[in-house]
């Protein structure tokens, strides 16, 4: 590329290029260093070495013909600034242009490749707009920089990177920094800081200035671009097991970033899976083949990359059930259920959690667990609302659900599916749903079933992100339960509420004291305890209206929370136990209290409450019925499985399975197994994955979760 600059005679700055190289280069010799010593082997340096150096030789071309093209520039400076202000002006019209297309039918594309075809086509269709824009601005545009101190050129362009860097702080302040991977930005800081030095030592102290002219500049820049393409070439073949890639995932700042643009760039047949740099796909010519890809049975091809073609299996379509009588002595009352958005299993008052210490910030869940049935290992099927929900209502694993778009953040489920509301409905219990939340539209599907749905005051996402919902859901709920006892109806009510969901408000019951993330922290706790509140009065309600002797009510979480326990904080964004270990509460009149520390989950919650009623469960439905645990009987152990499905917002793709205190979690995304025994390590510290005293144990574990991604499609 340096050749054809020269040849072309283009302007170019030999010492912006040798130090933005230089500064690059240094910070991935560093960050190697740094992610080495957490293991990984001599291979992490060469990875860095390789991405950083290509990286760097990229950047230094380019800083290296725009300073140069700038300085240039200055000789004619009025017009050239009149230039740039008029093509501000037109790029600003095609922005806008741009963001309305975006805003009206480009954003709802379901495929990001159609997506950014249609952006691109739009691009060529504005640009003639822009170009007319700018020349109608051009007269104005030279008597602006006629009055702009000198250099003109510089003040424009000046302006333009400092309101860029502006505008990038407004859009950081406004995002969840907790959900952003700010090492790149690290990384960043790393390389200016050594550039910088470069460039103040060579170019600007009187040692560099004796010293530079007898380097062998041909020779060194030679030998840096061999070396940082023999270093990409050696690293692009370092097989997917190496634990190079673990350690960069793990402690890595910019090398993450690097190496997804470098399978990226590798990725030969567009299926988002490179066979180079530990990308994982063992065969790069066809798209249909990569991991976590569908693996058709029998056709001898590995299109899921696990080892094999996947073994024949029949699955039965899922059928509507007949209309059931519930079955004699069964219980005939209502069912109440109550779920809260992110709502960690550790926080409830009975595990010992307080804040401050000692001082629960549940006492109505407290109380219910205690006079009811509290199940203490309960797992959700997915670490976000719109994966969760559907399992549960329909009692099937996300990726057995038929979802109108499954990439799509939030895609309705379709009617073929049958949730455990339909036969409840049939056998003669009035499903009433109460919500007020962006994700409860009655288009969404979940709504199959009801006699009645509400979603009254409802905003958007980002609304709902920052509303105090209860106070308004709860008075509806009262009210609806005591309509239901004047007129003696039999009724299943389902309510959502929203609070301890990130952005996390502030109420005057519990002011708060912490700053940062421990504040963040703080304002959730408090949130949760602000729902609890509100709980209660929907349980007060019970006691007043007549009703709590006759409805069983049934408290459960569509997800967890994290708080930095594996460098996460919010959800959605792996399997670990603080997003996905959820509480269960069945509370049933007349039934004694129990504590329970089966591993359960919740698609078992629908067949739960089918059985207690006397009904059985539809034949599509996975999960099982726990009664027989609340009743005090035995019931044989099962796995727990949970998935992570990719998505427009979260592309990753992860599937985990629990069974005996063991927890195995195939990192589909990053080609990684994770085994964990949560017994002696429940907060999931310690990955036992390479530990020859759990080989039998990872393989049989390995052996069942693969079973279940190639088996339930």
């Amino acid at each position: 590329m340096l050749t054809v600059l020269e040849t072309m005679k283009l302007p170019f700055s030999w010492p912006v290029a040798a130090s933005v190289f230089a500064g690059l280069l240094a910070a991935g010799v560093m960050e190697g260093a740094w992610v080495l010593t957490h293991g990984g082997g001599a291979g992490v340096l060469g990875l860095a070495i390789g991405l950083y150096g290509v990286a760097g030789m990229t950047a230094a071309v380019l800083a290296g013909w725009a300073v140069a093209t700038v300085l240039d520039a200055l000789a004619d400076d009025t017009r050239d600034a009149a230039a740039i202000l008029a093509g501000l002006v037109g790029a600003a019209a095609m922005g806008l242009a741009l963001a309305a297309a975006q805003a009206v039918f480009v954003g709802s594309m379901a495929s990001r490749k159609l997506a950014v075809i249609a952006t691109f086509g739009l691009t060529l269709v504005l640009a003639p707009i822009a170009v007319v824009v700018a020349l109608q601005v051009r007269r104005v545009a030279l008597r602006v920089a006629e009055r702009l101190p000198r250099p003109r050129t510089a003040v424009v362009l000046g302006t333009l990177a400092a309101g860029g860097v502006l505008l990038g702080i407004v859009a950081l302040s406004r995002a969840d920094w907790r959900v952003l991977d700010l090492g790149p930005v690290g990384a960043a800081a790393l390389a200016v800081v050594f550039g910088s030095a470069h460039g103040l030592f060579w170019y600007r102290t009187a040692v560099g200035h004796r010293l530079h002219p007898r380097l062998p500049l041909r020779t060194l820049r030679g030998a840096a671009v061999i070396l940082a393409v023999g270093m990409w070439v050696i690293g692009a073949r370092i097989p997917e097991t190496s634990p190079a890639y673990e350690a960069i995932t793990e402690h890595g700042l910019g090398l993450r970033l690097g190496l997804k643009l470098a399978r990226g760039l590798a990725d030969r047949d567009g299926d988002g899976f490179s066979a180079r740099f530990g990308g994982g796909d063992c065969d790069d010519r066809r798209a249909d083949t990569y991991p976590g890809a569908d693996d058709t049975p029998g056709d001898g091809i590995d299109q899921n990359c696990v080892g094999g073609d996947a073994a024949a299996v029949t699955i039965t379509a899922p059928e509507s059930t007949p209309t059931a009588k519930p079955a004699a002595g069964a219980f005939t009352g209502n069912i109440l259920i109550i779920t809260v958005d992110a709502l960690r299993a550790d926080r409830l008052g009975v595990t010992g959690y307080g804040r401050p210490e000692g001082k629960s910030l549940t006492p109505t869940l407290d109380a219910l667990a205690k006079r009811g049935a509290y199940f203490r290992r309960v797992w959700s099927h997915a670490p976000n609302t719109p994966r969760s929900f559907p399992a549960l209502l329909t009692s099937r694993y996300p990726s057995e659900i038929a979802w109108q778009q499954r990439s799509l953040n939030y895609s309705p489920i379709l009617p073929s599916n049958e949730t455990f509301f339909e036969p409840l409905a049939r056998a003669g219990w009035k499903a009433i749903g109460i919500f007020s939340h962006f994700y409860f539209t009655a288009d969404r599907g979940l709504s199959q079933g009801f006699a009645e749905w509400s979603n009254d005051g409802a905003g958007t996402i980002a609304e709902s992100n920052k509303d105090i919902a209860a106070p308004r859901i709860v008075p509806k709920v009262i009210d609806r339960l005591k309509r239901a006892a004047a007129a003696n109806e039999r009724f299943v009510l389902w309510t959502h509420l929203f609070e301890p969901h990130s952005s996390y408000m502030e109420h005057r019951e519990f002011p708060t004291k912490e700053k940062g993330v421990t504040g963040l922290e703080e304002k959730y706790d408090y949130e949760i305890a602000f729902v609890d509140g509100w709980i209660g009065k929907i349980v007060a309600a019970l006691e007043e209206s007549g009703l709590a002797k006759t409805t069983a009510v049934v408290v459960a979480a569509d997800h967890g929370e994290a708080w930095g326990e594996h460098k996460r904080y919010f959800h959605g964004q792996d399997l670990t136990e603080e997003q996905l270990r959820v509480p269960l509460i069945v509370a049933v009149p007349g039934r004694a209290p129990a504590v329970l520390d089966n591993e359960a989950a919740l698609v078992d919650v629908g067949p739960t409450i089918l059985d207690l009623v006397g009904l059985p469960a539809p034949a599509a439905f996975r999960g099982r019925s726990l009664l027989p645990l609340v009743d005090g009987k035995p019931l044989a152990p099962r796995p727990v499985f949970a998935e992570l499905l990719p998505a427009t917002a979260w592309p990753k793709h992860e599937v985990m399975m629990v069974e005996g205190g063991k927890k195995l979690t195939h990192r589909i995304t990053d080609r990684r197994f994770d085994l964990h025994d949560l017994a002696s390590d429940p907060r999931q510290q310690k990955n036992l994955v390479d530990d020859p005293a759990h080989a039998a144990t990872l393989d049989a574990l390995k052996a069942k979760l693969l079973g279940f991604e190639e088996g339930r499609r």
